[in-house]
């Protein structure tokens, strides 16, 4: 017994001794290949980052910091992963001169185009601190590949606000340490692109950039809704969905609307005449993630048109038309859907995240109303793909699932 407690006091020590805090993953370039792990080093100096295949960390690798910045009030320390194994578990500790961290972990994803994917995708987390932790403590139970988030992290992009945040996104770290990893697109409440280049190490000093998931299954294409629509970020967006025009889905996301579902929020010309011709021009965008209404809404397939009797520009295609979904809310003040359309399919101002199963013959779109979450039994890797107990689906008159079949016409 005696040499028991010795052995807590030494590990815990060990753990409280460390001084890193807010880790976090994100995937910005292939999903199956390479991570990026982040973190605060608040005091103490940084030594190395533990790496391991097992979480007994028996032939662990120890690396060097990729790169760093003192920004928004954090000393923020960056390790690039590269060569990584698909389908892997990476557990890490992080070592310096006053301890080593607890272990975390997170998974890389298959480069089988067969196995399915398992995203939750929102935005608009802002203020509202204890509705935003609900649904980072959603994150942790659900077990997705991956967290698509589509800007206004913060109301005011001052230190103390992004502080806060990373503090309630520690909620998204399970118990065993199990890390969401994240794929993150700018709003405009973020007042810079440096922000993301700082603190989430997107590729891209604009913050435009493409992630490939599960081999050819998905090339998920991040937006920048905050700068020029043409130039730049448009030739890029022609190149990457022409360059994987042969992958089963590619899927926008970015944060405003094209069409909000919010009266007093501005019609997006810019982005529906410069991003939308080329989402139609490839069969396998069949779904585009929007953000920052404060709102819920989801769409018919729809298609743009100039017909007369198209409204706001847009005409229901099931057979070949795009869903628009999302607007928010993770923590955000909500809004009423006040602005609905002939092609809407729903619309509430609910808090609410998009939960997506991506298989290669359709995609599966679920809204979480995940206000519920206390009474929610995690799901294991293993289980991810099932509705837990209580589960608290949207969907009030169209049915709480919508299913997009892949195109027939897409090349494999």
């Amino acid at each position: 017994m005696k040499h028991f407690i010795i052995f807590l006091f030494i590990f815990f020590s060990l753990s409280s001794n460390a001084t890193s805090r807010f880790v976090r993953v994100v995937f910005n370039s292939n999903a199956s290949y390479e991570a990026t792990v982040i973190w605060d080093q608040f005091s103490g100096n940084f030594e190395s980052l533990i790496l391991d295949t097992n979480s007994k960390f028996e032939n662990s690798t120890s690396l060097e910091l990729s790169t760093s910045n003192n920004w928004k009030g954090m000393n923020n320390c960056i390790v690039r992963l590269k060569s990584l194994k698909a389908n892997q578990h990476y557990f890490f500790k992080i070592k310096d001169n006053e301890g080593i961290s607890r272990s975390y972990y997170f998974s890389t994803v298959s480069d089988l185009p067969s196995q399915p994917l398992s995203f939750i995708a929102g935005g608009d987390s802002r203020d509202l601190r204890e509705v935003r932790t609900k649904a980072n403590r959603m994150v942790a139970k659900l077990k997705a590949h991956a967290v698509l988030f589509n800007g206004d992290f913060i109301g005011i992009d001052i230190d103390k606000q992004w502080k806060d945040w990373f503090t309630d996104w520690e909620n998204s770290i399970d118990f065993d340490g199990r890390i969401t990893p994240m794929v993150v697109t700018r709003g405009n409440h973020e007042l810079s692109n440096k922000v993301f280049v700082k603190l989430f190490d997107v590729p891209h000093k604009k913050v435009y950039y493409s992630t490939i998931f599960g081999g050819t299954l998905l090339n998920l294409v991040s937006l920048n809704s905050e700068i020029l629509k043409v130039g730049s970020q448009k030739i890029f967006l022609r190149r990457t969905l022409k360059d994987h025009k042969e992958f089963y889905w590619q899927l926008p996301q970015y944060h405003r609307p094209i069409r909000a579902h919010v009266k007093s929020k501005k019609e997006m010309e810019t982005q529906y005449n410069n991003f939308v011709p080329l989402f139609e021009n490839y069969p396998n965008v069949r779904l585009c993630l929007e953000n920052d209404s404060h709102t819920c809404k989801v769409t018919w397939p729809i298609l743009s048109s100039k017909d007369p009797d198209a409204e706001e520009g847009f005409k229901r295609n099931d057979e070949n038309g795009i869903v628009y979904a999302g607007e928010g809310c993770w923590g955000a003040p909500l809004r009423a859907a006040d602005d609905k359309k002939s092609w809407t399919r729903d619309a509430e101002g609910v808090n609410q995240f998009n939960w997506i199963f991506i298989s290669m013959d359709k995609i599966e779109l679920r809204t979480v109303k995940y206000e519920n979450e206390a009474i929610i039994t995690p799901l294991t890797e293993e289980t991810r793909f099932k509705l837990p107990n209580n589960i608290d689906l949207w969907g009030p008159t169209n049915g709480t699932t919508v299913e997009i079949p892949q195109p027939k016409r897409v090349k494999n």
